[in-house]
């Protein structure tokens, strides 16, 4: 049973990240808005998080994204890693283990992180981007 509930759980969060990249690519954003670059770490109980994406919800306009490699990120708003716009961002990260078997029609790995941080809504994280730095912050997740 807590097998099932786990595989419910990891196509809500896919779905929940889903819906967060589509918001974040159909956003309207002036693309002269300012952005700085932001190139950080994520930490899953003091660990570097394997893999993995992370997604931005700014408090208005176009949110950020990036690919999370051996804990290591870099965000993109209009381009792969042009940065982020200039302010307040609330934060979802997602992460799964390799798919179980092979093709279209193989299942989703298990989620690597807590549901709670695959929504920017309940994470509980954020990145502060100001404005002519690099901004390097680090995310520390905990299991718990």
């Amino acid at each position: 049973m807590l097998k099932h509930q786990r595989r419910h759980g990891d196509s809500t969060g896919f779905a929940i990240c889903f819906a967060i990249l589509l918001a974040c690519a159909v956003t309207g954003c002036n693309s002269k808005s300012p952005l700085a670059r932001v190139s950080g770490k994520v930490l899953l109980d003091e660990k570097p998080l394997p893999n993995g994406a992370i997604v931005t919800l700014p408090e208005s306009g176009r949110g950020a994204r990036g690919t999370i490699i051996n804990g290591q990120f870099e965000l993109g708003t209009f381009g792969k890693t042009d940065g982020a716009l200039i302010g307040v961002h609330k934060v979802a990260i997602v992460a799964f283990e390799g798919a179980k078997g092979k093709g279209a029609e193989a299942a989703a790995g298990n989620l690597l992180v807590p549901q709670r941080y695959t929504s920017p809504d309940s994470s509980g994280l954020t990145i502060d981007v100001k404005a002519g730095e690099t901004n390097e912050p680090t995310l520390k997740l905990t299991s718990q």
